[in-house]
C-alpha cells in the first residue's frame, strides 16, 4: 500500500464523505432536538426555576444572543486631511479621559483614524508622483 496516497486520481469510491454533509448521528439528533426542543427547554427552566442555575446558565449561554457593543456617540470626526485627524483624536482622548468611552472604544476608534491616515498618506504620494513624472515628461513640441 503506498503511503500519503492511499487512492489513485480518478478513484470515484475512495473519495469518503462529501464536504459540508452531516453524519448519521448529528442528522437523527437534529431530529430528536427539532422534535422535542420545546418540552425539554420546559422542562430545563421549569428546573431552572427550582434552583437548577447550572441548566439555566447553560441554556442562556447558547440560546440567547451575546451582546453586542453599543454604538458609541462621538459626534462627527473630522477627516479630510491630517491636520483634521489629529484633532480627531484629540476629540477620541477627551472623550476616553471624561469616561464617555472605553479605552477599547478608543483603540477601535484609532485604528480606524489611523487607517484614514495611511489612505490619506497614499493619495498624497501617488499625486506627488504623478506630478513628478507628469515634470519630467519633454514638453509637447508645436510645428
Amino acid at each position: 500500500m503506498k503511503r500519503g496516497r492511499p487512492f489513485e486520481p480518478g478513484n470515484k469510491l475512495g473519495r469518503g464523505r462529501p464536504p459540508g454533509s452531516r453524519n448519521k448521528k448529528t442528522l437523527i439528533i437534529q431530529e430528536i432536538l427539532d422534535e422535542y426542543s420545546p418540552a425539554v427547554i420546559r422542562k430545563t427552566l421549569a428546573l431552572a426555576l427550582q434552583g437548577e442555575v447550572s441548566l439555566l446558565r447553560l441554556l442562556a449561554q447558547h440560546k440567547m444572543p451575546r451582546p453586542q457593543d453599543s454604538p458609541v456617540k462621538t459626534g462627527r470626526l473630522p477627516m479630510g486631511n491630517i491636520k483634521e485627524l489629529l484633532r480627531s483624536h484629540e476629540i477620541v482622548m477627551a472623550k476616553l479621559a471624561s469616561g464617555a468611552i472605553t479605552p477599547v472604544q478608543a483603540m477601535q476608534i484609532d485604528s480606524l483614524l489611523e487607517t484614514r491616515r495611511k489612505l490619506l498618506e497614499t493619495q498624497e504620494l501617488a499625486n506627488r508622483v504623478s506630478a513628478l513624472e507628469q515634470s519630467q515628461q519633454p514638453p509637447n513640441q508645436v510645428a
